[in-house]
């Protein structure tokens, strides 16, 4: 019969707490992590969208027509206008 003493069920208790925050501490990597990952392919889809946008501006150049209307060549929705003033606005 094995008994515990105050003093080794307190290093148990101890003990015990430090694995739960090392546990923890692993989490907090794993989440940085995942945000990280989110936040990348969010930053990709944005530059996507950027590039979609400056190649039909060249392409309305190169034809002429960007001269004659001017940017209202190009129909540019308030998402993109938001992205292109604010490339990095509500990334956390």
């Amino acid at each position: 019969m094995t008994t515990t003493t105050p003093q080794t069920h307190d290093q148990d208790q101890r003990e015990l707490e430090a694995l739960r925050f090392s546990a923890r501490a692993a989490r907090a990597i794993t989440t940085l992590e995942m945000q990280r990952k989110t936040i990348t392919r969010e930053y990709g889809e944005r530059i996507k969208k950027i590039r979609a946008l400056i190649l039909i501006l060249q392409q309305r150049e190169s034809i002429g027509q960007l001269g004659i209307d001017g940017i209202d060549a190009v129909e540019i929705s308030p998402e993109l206008k938001r992205l292109i003033h604010n490339p990095v606005g509500d990334l956390t």
